[in-house]
């Protein structure tokens, strides 16, 4: 009678025996042009010293060296592997991870989960910058050039779990007359005079009475609640739910909406809608910057408008790599006097896409009369000509200032008359009809008119031109390889700052593997020749539709 094996643990007793096969170095088996070889020569190259200090030499020693663990995720972050558990399944069946472990035993997850948690986004930033410097000695980096541009992805929070603003300060506005409401009742019920007191000193004051008495609370069915213990209830209700109301304003700070899951998460609308009808999800605004095709720099905002997210991003590429670009390349979301100012007054040279470029080009734009573009200007005396043959003189000077307190100054024309215009329906097509005797009103910003000129004349310069060809193709395809080639369209992790250190994670999986796609093309030290007019990079025709398209 056979033995049925089917349940047994050992695997190896089902087969014919095996010769047993000794490897001297799992190197000898991976090719001499594999990328973890140029992975594994280029970290070498970093200090460590900070990443060291995080493990203390008293005590129990890591399993694995923390230098090794950092080639390990980089790796990982270069094959799209994201999960821990799926990098500790790769470091038990791919060679090219066991010859990184450099013959150290197969970590678990948890110990890259600790690695993780333990690293500083300092430290990872000094780390790649100290790998952007090796990357510049094998394919010489100009900084002549950087390309910015900012995309959603989804945070790992609950779609359904928000906190919007305007709900939250509707039923926060609704408390002082339900207090007033409870302190009437108050006088009522009890004869206490509280009008002088607010939620908190009615809700001491009342649990203070309850002492007093020696009152005991009862709760439940068939239970009957003295009116001291109904008020003392409302009061604790009304304290309870300021105290949440003014936690959930101090959260969100300057945002609209924030997920309670992750409570730096705001509420976006995402490019990938699969319900189709205008849905927010949490996610956060991550910002690249690309230079000569490598990532030089990951910003991660709470706001989903890209306006306000460029001065601090360039800033914070100065601090990683001591040095600025020449130019700053990004497409209309990001123009703003603000940003065209402060690049200026920081000695960058912006080629900014205007927001009015497309718009521009139509001939409803060069015939409407109702812009001061299309008016004639007179500067001796300071005033337009409108369509009709009127004068809009100045009239005065007012300062406005936006949400991050910079100040802009415009001057405001008004026209002497506008009775019995047969234009009005045309130059005043956005004045409330409720309005009595309407005049027309212009503004103008001469100093955001200075630096857009500026900005404008850079921009359809052949340089620009050539800059505005390669903005499309470099930044926006490596959001193409970040999201289609390495799947990553939705975070991990949760906070600001494990998502921050995520994606200079990838971002240094991303430039090794853009490294090693250079040196096999033989398009290293090959960048972009702004002087001669042309590009040294060598696209496929395939690729240039795509980035048209997009």
């Amino acid at each position: 009678m056979n033995k049925n094996h089917t349940n047994e643990s050992n695997y190896t007793k089902l087969v014919m025996p095996r010769q047993l096969v000794l490897p001297l170095d799992y190197g000898i088996l991976i090719k001499e042009t594999a990328p973890v070889r140029l992975l594994d020569a280029v970290l070498e190259e970093l200090d460590y010293k900070e990443l060291q200090h995080l493990y203390s030499s008293k005590g129990r020693k890591s399993k694995v060296p923390p230098h090794i663990l950092f080639k390990i995720f980089v790796y990982a972050m270069s094959n799209g592997v994201y999960s821990t558990r799926m990098i500790q399944q790769q470091c038990e069946e791919n060679i090219n991870y066991m010859w990184l472990l450099q013959g150290y035993s197969a970590p678990s997850h948890m110990t890259f989960q600790r690695f993780f948690a333990r690293c500083t986004l300092d430290i990872l930033m000094n780390l790649f910058s100290q790998m952007m410097e090796a990357i510049n000695r094998r394919d010489t980096l100009t900084f002549n050039e950087v390309f910015i541009d900012g995309t959603k992805l989804e945070a790992n929070a609950n779609k359904y779990t928000f906190v919007w603003r305007k709900a939250v300060q509707k039923r926060l506005d609704t408390l002082p007359s339900k207090l007033a409401i409870l302190k009437q009742d108050i006088w009522n019920e009890l004869g206490l005079d509280t009008h002088c007191m607010n939620d908190e000193c009615i809700y001491t004051f009342l649990a203070k009475e309850i002492e007093v008495q020696h009152m005991e609370l009862v709760q439940g069915k068939g239970k009957h609640k003295t009116p001291l213990q109904r008020l003392y209830e409302r009061a604790e209700v009304l304290y309870e739910k300021r105290k949440e109301y003014e936690q959930q304003l101090y959260i969100m700070g300057e945002r609209n909406s924030y997920s309670k899951t992750d409570h730096d998460a705001t509420f976006m609308r995402m490019k990938e809608d699969h319900m189709r009808n205008g849905q927010l999800k949490p996610a956060y605004n991550v910002q690249l910057a690309v230079h000569s095709e490598y990532i030089m720099g990951v910003g991660v905002f709470a706001k989903p408008n890209d306006t306000n997210t460029l001065i601090p991003f360039v800033q914070q590429l100065e601090q990683i790599h001591s040095r600025r670009f020449t130019y700053v390349v990004a497409d209309a979301g990001y123009d703003s006097h603000e940003n065209l100012t402060g690049l200026k007054n920081n000695q960058y040279l912006s080629c900014i896409k205007p927001q009015y470029y497309e718009k521009a080009k139509t001939r409803a734009w060069a015939k409407d009369i109702s812009k001061a573009r299309n008016m004639e200007y007179i500067p001796e005396e300071d005033a337009f000509i409108c369509a009709k043959g009127r004068k809009l003189k100045y009239a005065l000077t007012r300062n406005a200032k936006n949400k991050t307190g910079f100040i802009s100054e415009r001057k405001v024309y008004v026209c002497e008359s506008c009775n019995r215009c047969g234009y009005k329906k045309e130059c005043q097509r956005y004045m409330k009809p409720t309005t009595v005797n309407p005049v027309k009103r212009i503004e103008i910003t001469p100093a955001y008119d200075a630096v857009l000129a500026e900005n404008q004349d850079r921009l359809l310069s052949d340089t620009g031109i050539q800059l505005r060809i390669n903005r499309s193709i470099q930044v926006e395809g490596a959001f193409g390889v970040l999201k289609q080639d390495l799947g990553f369209r939705r975070f991990l992790h949760r906070g600001s700052g494990k998502v921050h250190k995520m994606l200079y994670l990838l971002a240094m999986g991303f430039n090794i593997e853009k490294l090693h796609n250079r040196i096999q093309a033989g398009r290293v030290n090959k960048g972009l020749q702004l002087e001669c007019g042309k590009t040294a990079f060598c696209y496929s025709p395939f690729l240039l539709l795509i980035c048209i398209i997009r």
